[in-house]
C-alpha cells in the first residue's frame, strides 16, 4: 500500500468518512521486519492499510490503536522482538521500535494536513509533517516545505514528531542501452520513478522500455533544457561513448544531485575528471560524482551492473554514504 493512498485515506476520514488511528514509526533500533518509515493505518472498523512488520508486533499496535482511536488522543509505545520471540514467529532478526500512533477523527486542521501531504506524495515530491504531541487543545499538525535534500528519517523530539514524507525517488538515466535499460529497470523494481535519456529514439521508445515513466530523446550535448534536474534528483550517466560521458558529466557535476554516478573504468574516470578540470568544473564538483559508479561486488553482466548502481542509490538514499568501489567497465563496451 502506497503512503499516498494511506494519507489519502487519512484525509478522507479527518474530512468526516470516519475515525481511525494512524501508527508510524518514529525510532527503530536494531533489525526488524519493517522499514524506517512505515506506516499502517487502523479504523474503527478494523481495517487496516499499510503495515508495520506484521507478526506479534503489528498485533500490539493494531491493539493500541484502537485504545488511540477510543481515547482521541496521540501516544508513544516501545515494542521489542529479542531473537527468541523472533524466531518463534519464523523470523530471524530483533530489536526495538518506538511508535507514534495518533487519532484520525473529523477535524479541519487533520483533513487539510492530511490532504496536503497526499498530494505532494502523490505529485513524487517532498514535505515534512510536523505533528505535536499534546492534542489536550485539539490535533496539531503541518505540512511544510522540505530543505533540499534533506533528512530522510523521522526525528522524535519531546514535543513534536517531524516525518520526511516522499513520493517514490526520481532516478534519470542517461544512456538506453543494454547496461542503462538494465539500471532503470532495477531501480524501477527498487521503488525508483525512472526516466531514461537517449539521442537515439529507437533507444528512448517506451515500448522497449515499460518500466521507465518517462523516455526522452535529446540531444546529449543540452540536457538540463529537456530533463529536469533538481535537488532531488538522482542521475545515472550510462551512455555509449567516452565524449557523451564527458559532455554529460560537464553539464550535470555542477548541479546540486541528489546523487550523480558515471559507468567506465577508471581510467576512463580519470579521463573525464582531467577534461573536467580543463573546462573549469571545480574539484568539489568531481568529487561529488561516484565514478566508477555502484558497488563493489565483482559486477559484470548489464543485470549485474544494474543490481551495484541501485545499491548504491539505495545507500545514498538511506545514509548518504559515499561509497567508493564502483563497477569498472568501458561504457563503449556494455552500450550499444
Amino acid at each position: 500500500m502506497s503512503l499516498a493512498a494511506i494519507l489519502a485515506e487519512c484525509a478522507r476520514l479527518a474530512a468526516g468518512g470516519g475515525a481511525g488511528a494512524l501508527a508510524s514509526v518514529a525510532k527503530r533500533h536494531g533489525s526488524l521486519p519493517m522499514s524506517a518509515t512505515a506506516k499502517m493505518l487502523v479504523t474503527a472498523g478494523g481495517a487496516r492499510m499499510g503495515t508495520v512488520g506484521g507478526g506479534c508486533l503489528e498485533a500490539e499496535i493494531i491493539e493500541r490503536a484502537f485504545d488511540v482511536i477510543e481515547r482521541r488522543l496521540p501516544a508513544q509505545s516501545k515494542h521489542s522482538l529479542n531473537a527468541e520471540l523472533a524466531g518463534d514467529y519464523g523470523l530471524t532478526c530483533g530489536g526495538t521500535a518506538e511508535m507514534f500512533i495518533e487519532p484520525v477523527y473529523p477535524d479541519p486542521v487533520l483533513a487539510a494536513a492530511y490532504a496536503e501531504a497526499a498530494a505532494v506524495v502523490a505529485r513524487g515530491e517532498r514535505c515534512v509533517m510536523v505533528t505535536g504531541l499534546d492534542w489536550t487543545d485539539g490535533p496539531i499538525k503541518s505540512v511544510n516545505v522540505p530543505e533540499p535534500g534533506g533528512a530522510e528519517l523521522p526525528l522524535l523530539t519531546d514535543v513534536a514528531l517531524t516525518e520526511p514524507l516522499s513520493g517514490k525517488p526520481r532516478v534519470v538515466i542517461f544512456g538506453g542501452g543494454h547496461v542503462g535499460a538494465r539500471i532503470a529497470e532495477a531501480a524501477a523494481f527498487a521503488g525508483w520513478r525512472a526516466t531514461v535519456v537517449d539521442d537515439r529514439p529507437d533507444f528512448a521508445d517506451p515500448a522497449r522500455l515499460p518500466f521507465a515513466e518517462r523516455a526522452i530523446t535529446c540531444d546529449f550535448h543540452d540536457v538540463t533544457s529537456a530533463v529536469l534536474l533538481d535537488a532531488d534528483t538522482y542521475a545515472v550517466i550510462a551512455t555509449r561513448g567516452h565524449q557523451h560521458d564527458v559532455e554529460l558529466a560537464a553539464q550535470l557535476a555542477p548541479l546540486s544531485l541528489r546523487y550523480l554516478g558515471m559507468l567506465g573504468s577508471r581510467r576512463k574516470v580519470a579521463m573525464t575528471a582531467g577534461v573536467l578540470r580543463s573546462w573549469s568544473v571545480s574539484e568539489e564538483a568531481i568529487d561529488r560524482m561516484h565514478a566508477p559508479v555502484g558497488l563493489s561486488i565483482g559486477a559484470d553482466t548489464p543485470e549485474e551492473i544494474a543490481i551495484s548502481v541501485v545499491a548504491e542509490m539505495i545507500a545514498v538514499r538511506r545514509d548518504g554514504s559515499r561509497r567508493r568501489g564502483g563497477v569498472q567497465i568501458e561504457t563503449a563496451e556494455v552500450s550499444p
